[in-house]
This record gives C-alpha cells, structure tokens and sequence, in this order.
C-alpha cells in the first residue's frame, strides 16, 4: 500500500489541528477559573491611622469570611491570634486590641465563600498576599474575641 503525500499533508494538518484546539481549550479553561476566582476572591491589607490605629480592610472583590488577625516578633511564631467579624467587600475593621504597636508583624488568615483559604501579611510596611494558609491553626479555645480581647502591651525583646 502506498501512502500519498496529500494523504499525510492531511493527517499532519488534521493532528496539527486538533492539537491547536486542545490547547486552546486548555488555556481558555484556565483563564475562565482565575476569572471566576478574581471576581469572589477578597483581599485583606492592613491600613494604619495615627488617630484609630492598626485596620484590617478588604480591598478585594468578595467577602472575607472565617478571619483571625494574630501578630508574629521578628524571628519568632505567630502569636495573639483573634478571631474578627466577617468583612464584606469594600469593609473594614478597627483591630483596636493592637494599640499603636509597631514591634510585630500582623497576619490575616481568612477564606472566600468557596472556602479556599489566604494569607495577607504586614511588616516593614511591605504587605503581601498568598493563596492558601501560612499560619495557624489554632483550636477554638485559643482563638481571642475581639470584643473581649486586652490591649496588647509591647515588651522589650
């Protein structure tokens, strides 16, 4: 059996083709996903007021839900984890437990409303944001109440 070249002009062009479309798909799949995720995905940045003090804000799309605020020394762990009200986009909190404190770094663990789960920092004045869970977990029963919380008391290191 002989094969033509116009035979395998066309099954190169017909695989070239189906190659093409796959990852066209693959890449329009993946852009509608992070398109979905940007438009529920909160942000939360840590703002400073000389008059109010240390406040947490969502400067992203979506709610923030299931927030702990805790502060970290430099060097050392996490520490003084408190759980706040849910943030609503555009909403903000006054950590009024952190005084004006400036000797540790903050961090806000928090979700989306699909339950994936963020980290936003704050230390030098360099704030970050990361996808997933960098610190904590804490049990229920460590976790403090903002309303009940004390001021935190800076101490020399």
């Amino acid at each position: 059996m002989v094969i033509e070249t116009k035979d395998l002009m066309t099954a190169a062009l017909s695989s070239t083709a189906l190659l093409l479309s796959v990852v066209t798909f693959a890449i329009n799949y993946r852009q509608g996903r992070r398109s979905a995720i940007l438009t529920r995905k909160s942000v939360l940045v840590f703002e400073y007021d000389g008059d109010s003090g240390w406040t947490l804000r969502n400067v992203g799309a979506g709610p923030a839900l299931n927030v702990v605020v805790a502060q970290k020394r430099v060097g050392g762990e996490w520490f003084n984890p408190v759980r706040v009200p849910p943030l609503s986009k555009d909403g903000k909190f006054v950590l009024k437990w952190l005084n004006p404190v400036n000797t540790t770094g903050l961090g806000a663990t928090y979700s989306d409303t699909e339950q994936l789960p963020y980290t936003s920092t704050c230390g030098n004045d360099l704030s970050m944001t990361f996808d997933g869970t960098l610190f904590g977990s804490w049990p229920e029963s460590v976790l403090g109440k903002h309303w009940k919380q004390p001021l935190y008391e800076e101490r020399d290191p």
